[in-house]
């Protein structure tokens, strides 16, 4: 697949987008991953300052258990969202910035930005993990493991309507949603070892995106739908922060460490990257780096487990 058809086929999706949002306009800044708004409360542009206007959600055993937390983009501010015997792991934001979704315990949760309202969206025979969002905020997609293996699902934001996407008797994880609607990457191990392949938004046209004797692992696809960051043990026995086009090619190693670095996760304008690394400690705490994987900054610094960062999109005034 070619990079162009890819983007060809984000774009028809933006243009039907177009038709059905009558009182906005949607700019060309869309197309570097921000949406233009109709009132003073819409999520700002990418104009204005990130570390201002964006958060990191983050998973903490720093109290005893797995809570999910929030911090500023320079690791101030560090707050607790979760406070639940249970584990709660793996946070999630909205694309409007206003609820983030998380598994608690093997199933799937959404609650406000400040923790209230903790609502419980899936409760299967199975486990739930992992959740992803569709752009327009619509349906979150996950990993699930229902009686079989890990599949990836998709679902209504309220958790009704689940249907498997995958459907295969590999493991496939790790979804993550493009920005424009029409695709998802994830990973499985179809191949014999964990590779990152993307599929249509309905499961459709499953493509392998990577190739090595190593795990690739953890996409993530950047602001712009143009790259996927992943974590890859290509180089040695530790996992490094690589990045690709959306269609595999030109793949390049961004951090190198003897130590694991996983779990990227873009800024909303695609020139940062956060991350969790074990190189100052081997229960590991979250990093942030420039999309090139320069100056690379700790933001975490605990005696316990800071993990799973994801960044918000640019939150409300």
């Amino acid at each position: 697949m070619q990079l162009e058809n890819i983007m060809n086929n984000e774009k028809s999706f933006l243009a039907k987008l177009k038709n059905k949002i009558t009182p906005c306009v949607l700019s060309l800044s869309i197309l570097a991953g921000a949406y233009v708004g109709c009132s003073k409360d819409s999520p700002v542009s990418p104009n204005n300052d990130l570390e201002s206007r964006t958060k990191i959600a983050f998973m903490s055993e720093r109290d005893g258990n797995s809570e999910i937390y929030v911090m500023n983009t320079d690791g101030s501010n560090q707050t607790r969202l979760t406070n639940n015997p249970a584990n709660d792991e793996y946070p999630s934001w909205s694309p409007d910035g206003s609820k983030i979704a998380f598994t608690r315990d093997g199933m799937i949760y959404l609650m406000n930005v400040d923790g209230s309202n903790q609502t419980n969206l899936t409760d299967n025979y199975g486990h739930d993990y992992f959740c992803s969002w569709s752009p327009d905020g619509s349906k979150i997609a996950i990993m699930s493991h229902r009686g079989y293996d890990w599949e990836i699902y998709v679902m209504n934001a309220d958790g009704s309507n689940q249907i498997n996407l995958t459907n295969n008797p590999a493991k496939d994880m790790r979804p993550s949603w493009s920005p424009y609607g029409s695709k998802i990457a994830f990973c499985s191990n179809r191949d014999g070892n964990y590779e990152i392949y993307v599929m249509n938004a309905d499961g459709s046209n499953q493509t392998n995106l990577t190739n090595n004797s190593a795990d690739d692992y953890s996409p993530s696809f950047s602001s712009d739908g143009l790259k996927i960051a992943f974590a890859s043990r290509r180089d040695g026995g530790y996992y490094e922060i690589y990045v690709m086009n959306a269609d595999g090619s030109n793949q390049k190693r961004l951090t190198n460490n003897p130590a694991d670095d996983m779990y990227p996760s873009w800024s909303p304008d695609g020139s940062k990257i956060t991350f969790f690394s074990t190189r100052d400690g081997i229960l590991g705490e979250i990093y942030v780096m420039n999309a090139d994987g320069t100056n690379q900054k700790r933001l975490t610094s605990n005696s316990t487990t800071d993990k799973q960062p994801s960044w918000s999109p640019y939150l409300k005034k």
